[in-house]
């Protein structure tokens, strides 16, 4: 193990309980607290460092074994030989799902709802030392973890919703984690038990395509074009504004700038772009915090070639979501 791993495993596993909020539709599940209290903070603390150093957080919390498997993934999805950037880049955006169960292997979900795809972890003790660690790792499609049959739905099915997209992405998100949360404790078998090597590799292929849709989806805010430029300076400005307390100077009168102004300045820097969408004269871009990926941003611009204005701006969460679904 590299003296990376192991100085900065023990500092992920402290930040992961300090900022540790169990998803409420896994605390409504029957289960062991202390357990599901470790089994989050060693996923978050996985989640934290492979978002930076994938290979660091492979030598410190995943066996030969399950490495081997993460490395046939990452040919498969990644289309090169490593991947590890790639991973890197899918683990900075991913929400973390799952039920402790306290049998031998504990599944944890890394759910990347940008993406619709989902990396199914299982999670066992390690002989040595008795701490958690990933075993096996496969990936799945959302939209099977949902029900979906074959031959397989590719594609963004959030962005084929008929919401406001960060609305959307959110409510299918929910569906997803209560799908997976369902199967977890028992509640509803698993749509993947009777797939098949050749269903399996069907569902690889296809969160390989749902990934490069993804990605597609945010490469137009880097154009030339009027409205992608619209948009990264009126980002920029949302952000420096953010930092410094001084939103009202910028948004319009109609958004509640009193509640943007208790976000922790630190979090305005963490936040990414992961999506970007027009639709005639408007364009809607989403940006999501590494440092939590449960926080997500949107931000709404209007107009032509010649000038366009934001009209809306604000935060969400997914865990939002899954509470309204819960109610």
């Amino acid at each position: 193990m590299s003296a990376f791993a192991v100085a900065f495993r023990p500092l992920f596993f402290v930040l992961a309980l300090w900022v540790c909020v169990i998803p409420r539709l896994a605390q409504a599940q029957p289960q062991d607290t202390k357990l599901s209290i470790e089994l989050w903070a060693e996923a978050e603390a996985f989640r934290s460092l492979a978002s930076i150093n994938f290979l660091a957080a492979l030598r410190s919390m995943s066996t030969p074994e399950a490495n081997l498997q993460l490395a046939e993934l990452g040919v498969l999805l990644w289309q090169d030989d490593a991947g590890s950037d790639d991973w890197s880049v899918f683990f900075r955006h991913s929400l973390i799902n799952f039920v402790a169960s306290g049998d031998q292997v504990e599944t944890v979900a890394f759910q990347h709802p940008w993406a619709d795809i989902v990396l199914l972890t299982g999670w066992a003790r390690s002989p040595t030392d008795n701490r958690m660690q990933i075993v096996t790792a496969d990936m799945v499609m959302g939209s099977v973890a949902r029900g979906a049959k074959a031959p397989f739905p590719t594609g963004l099915a959030w962005m084929n919703e008929k919401r406001y997209a960060p609305d959307a992405v959110g409510v299918l998100n929910a569906a997803t984690t209560t799908a997976i949360a369902s199967v977890e404790a028992g509640k509803t078998e698993s749509p993947f038990a009777d797939l098949g090597e050749e269903g399996r590799q069907a569902m690889v292929a296809g969160a390989a395509l749902q990934w490069m849709a993804h990605q597609a989806t945010v490469l137009p805010l880097f154009d030339d074009q009027a409205k992608a430029r619209a948009t990264r300076f009126a980002w920029n400005e949302i952000i420096v504004a953010g930092q410094r307390g001084t939103l009202d100077n910028i948004l319009p009168p109609n958004i509640p700038v009193r509640l943007l102004k208790a976000v922790d300045p630190a979090l305005w820097s963490t936040l990414e772009p992961v999506a970007y969408i027009e639709s005639g004269n408007t364009v809607v871009s989403l940006f999501a915090s590494s440092a939590n990926p449960d926080i997500y941003a949107a931000l709404t611009l209007r107009g032509d070639k010649s000038v366009a204005e934001i009209i809306d701006f604000g935060f969400y969460s997914f865990s939002g979501f899954i509470n309204k679904d819960n109610q």
